[in-house]
């Protein structure tokens, strides 16, 4: 199975034409996203000040309507392109997907994308199954979304009931490792516990993003690790499961 790897979109549309064009010839069986569609500088900011200092966000304040239908075009715009490529899409959300009712509504009307932290996808003999968003000191879902450590372990480690040699876990925020480096804050931004589910349960590959400054790839035992780099800037990696080969071309001059 060929699968196309992204992350971290973040509204960045330039890429469209040129990825068009670097994917004409690949032939291939999936795209994979591993989350951020959409690029909220206030959302980022709120998300920094809970993971420096552990505290709840502040009460939500009230959401323009405005607001929402541009989220909602976003997305719709995200989906169409990607769905373009005629082949079926893989997605878990990213921290700034918030709330995630409204992708979720949004999707209902792509019936080739998957959000595979509501259900798990089957594809040559592999099982995709995953969780979104941030790992961090609470659980919200309203100006970010993030879910606390216990959470999230309880919540992916449940979706373990088929050959891990043949499962493909998907997350947004990537375990601790090569992979893991965001310059923008100058700090590693892995999460232990996505080291512990992987270590447990060792599926073939996990997919991952967040992170922007350390495109590439790692091994936590015999799992490989892939960030592709974010979409934004033109990077994406390409994956052939059955060989366990993993390329990145070069970044699209976006």
């Amino acid at each position: 199975m060929k699968i196309a790897l992204f992350a971290d979109y973040h509204g960045g549309d330039r890429v469209w034409p040129l990825l068009e064009e670097a994917l004409e010839d690949q032939r291939l069986d999936l795209i994979v996203f591993a989350g951020d569609i959409l690029d909220s500088a206030e959302r980022e900011a709120e998300w920094q000040k809970v993971r420096s200092t552990g505290k709840a966000p502040r009460k939500p304040k009230a959401e323009s309507e405005q607001d929402g239908v541009i989220d909602e075009l976003v997305y719709r715009e995200f989906f169409i392109n990607l769905t373009g490529f005629g082949v079926p899409i893989v997605f878990v959300p990213g921290h700034l997907d918030a709330p995630t009712a409204r992708l979720n509504e949004t999707v209902k009307g792509f019936t080739n994308a998957h959000n595979v932290q509501e259900k798990s996808f089957e594809m040559a003999g592999y099982t995709f199954i995953g969780w979104g968003g941030a790992v961090g000191p609470v659980d919200t879902d309203y100006e970010f979304y993030c879910s606390k450590e216990r959470a999230f372990k309880k919540r992916l480690s449940s979706g373990f009931d088929r050959d891990p040699a043949r499962t493909i876990l998907l997350v947004h925020t990537p375990p601790i490792s090569m992979v893991d480096l965001d310059p923008a804050v100058n700090d590693h931004v892995g999460a232990k516990v996505i080291n512990e589910v992987i270590e447990k349960h060792q599926p073939a590959f996990c997919f991952c993003g967040h992170a922007h400054g350390t495109p590439g790839q790692d091994s936590i035992g015999p799992t490989v690790v892939v960030n592709p780099g974010p979409m934004f800037r033109g990077r994406y990696a390409l994956i052939n499961t059955e060989q366990h080969r993993v390329l990145f071309p070069t970044p699209l001059k976006v």
